[in-house]
């Protein structure tokens, strides 16, 4: 069976349109989810009522399917008396989706900084803040990096399941198109592409900056 090109020519506009949908979601949902996962981080590290409302965050993005948090809160929220659109919606759950994860990763990272480091920086005199800006902070870089430009494609990716509300990303673009001309190889096959074409210029760009915290970090 020939692929029909012509199909694929006029599938392209709106699935770039439902390509800014979707990137308009991940460039707003993933940096409120990376700041929520910093702060529920730091949280999990102290000593306070907050760590256990931190931990049941991570455990709570990591036990349920991202599926159901969507529909959860696409139909939930009205329940609650909560007026949300699609798109409210999405950046939401995915800056809550992400911050759980970028939470995990923030730990981790925290976690292969020395602690003699952080007493040095106390017989110093610095505070904990100035400890963690000047002493711990610029050696994360390294360590958080690399898992997190694999994160943030897992979220740019898993936008498609925004579909399900009828948020017209790529994915829903796609499935008015096969609906339309049952093209499911060309319609399918085109986003596929672009979904791979956009995650590889992202995996680029987390190399790119990989490389440029390797050199600052390297003594000269």
């Amino acid at each position: 069976m020939a692929i029909d090109f012509s199909v694929v020519r006029e599938a392209i506009p709106p699935l770039i349109e439902g390509l800014r949908i979707t990137a308009l979601v991940s460039a707003i949902g993933i940096p409120i989810g990376i700041v929520a996962g910093i702060v529920a981080a730091y949280a999990a590290q102290s000593r306070t009522l907050l760590r256990p409302l931190a931990l049941g965050y991570v455990e709570l993005v990591r036990n349920i399917p991202y599926l159901i948090l969507v529909y959860l809160s696409f139909f939930g929220l009205p329940k609650l008396g909560v007026s949300a659109s699609a798109m409210q919606v999405a950046i939401g759950c995915t800056a809550f989706y992400a911050g759980g994860y970028f939470c995990e990763i923030l730990r981790a990272a925290l976690r292969s900084v020395p602690r003699g480091q952080t007493h040095a920086a106390f017989s110093l005199g610095m505070t904990f803040w100035q400890a963690q800006r000047h002493v711990i902070a610029p050696q994360l870089f390294g360590f958080i990096t690399p898992p997190t430009t694999s994160l943030v494609i897992m979220m740019f990716k898993d936008s498609a399941i925004f579909s399900v509300m009828s948020l017209p990303e790529m994915t829903y673009q796609s499935n008015l198109l096969t609906a339309d001309t049952f093209a499911y190889v060309e319609v399918l096959g085109t986003t596929a592409l672009i979904y791979w074409i956009c995650s590889v210029l992202l995996a680029g760009v987390g190399r790119r900056l990989e490389s440029a915290v390797g050199r600052r970090a390297r003594p000269a």
